[in-house]
């Protein structure tokens, strides 16, 4: 239920664009613009404000001095809005709370985050939802060259001791983009997990640009706590802006869906072709 809830709007943000072509504008009217209404052109640093599809924000991060401290998830088809509250201990993310504002709650998520060397290494994860209470333990796991690698979930539902549910998020990166992501599911039987109840979807991240990835002027750690709640969209890690999204379900068609972007003198990403989807940025 909590991944087809919303799943709408995050989906078409991923996947809403035509053919990937690079097109490097001088700043269309009302996009590379600060948040203020002045049509003053950013042109040192900035952080990502707001993505807008017509006269939708689907996306709005709230910053000061270059802080994340709320996000808002706003479904595409209907008033639905997640909101993520962020916290902090030092200058390290240590929690996020997302709640939507569906009743009875679909999402009312807590994930406490922890570190090892500066790197995030555990998350924990508390939900309340339709009188039920469900508890997550991620282990955050690199490679030998620091690189994510995986993330994985054992699952604790409905107000079990006892882990009954594994995931993992398998990734797979080049030049610093996710290039694929596989996302397996299964039970647990006895604390360990049962591949004879696993299954798998595949998601491939092709035709990367090189320009700046949007999302890399947030916090990292925001992003993979909130691929765990939309796997699809892992590909906000990445460095660079994907030109095409691949689904691979077992049992279906491959789906593929090109991405393309209009791009500003500073290789930033500021709308699609039609202009229908737009970054708005806030100077730093």
């Amino acid at each position: 239920m909590i991944k087809k809830y919303f799943i709408s709007s995050l989906a078409l943000l991923a996947m809403s664009f035509s053919v990937s072509c690079d097109n490097t504008t001088e700043d269309p009217p009302n996009q590379n613009q600060n948040n203020s209404g002045s049509t003053t052109t950013i042109t040192g640093p900035r952080i990502l404000s707001k993505i807008t599809s017509g006269n939708v924000d689907q996306e709005e991060y709230i910053t000061n001095a270059g802080i994340l401290s709320q996000a808002f998830l706003r479904d595409a088809g209907s008033t639905n809005t997640i909101t993520a509250t962020v916290t902090y201990s030092g200058n390290k993310i240590s929690t996020i709370k997302y709640l939507d504002n569906v009743n009875p709650h679909v999402i009312n998520n807590v994930y406490t985050l922890s570190y090892t060397a500066g790197k995030l290494s555990e998350i924990s994860m508390d939900q309340a939802v339709l009188s039920t209470t469900n508890h997550s333990d991620f282990t955050v796991y690199y490679d030998a060259n620091g690189q994510l690698y995986r993330i994985v979930e054992k699952k604790k539902m409905g107000g079990s001791t006892s882990y009954t549910h594994y995931v993992e998020n398998k990734f797979t990166l080049a030049a610093g983009n996710v290039t694929k992501l596989d996302y397996t599911a299964m039970l647990m039987n006895a604390g360990n997990p049962d591949p004879s109840t696993s299954t798998t979807m595949s998601y491939a991240y092709d035709n990367y640009d090189n320009k700046i990835n949007p999302y890399t002027t947030l916090p990292k750690e925001y992003f993979m706590v909130t691929g765990t709640l939309f796997p699809i969209n892992f590909n906000a890690l990445s460095s660079n802006n994907t030109g095409k999204i691949t689904l691979l379900s077992p049992g279906a068609p491959q789906t593929s869906v090109p991405k393309s972007y209009l791009y500003d003198s500073q290789n930033y990403p500021i709308s699609d072709p039609g202009q229908i989807v737009k970054y708005v940025y806030k100077p730093l």
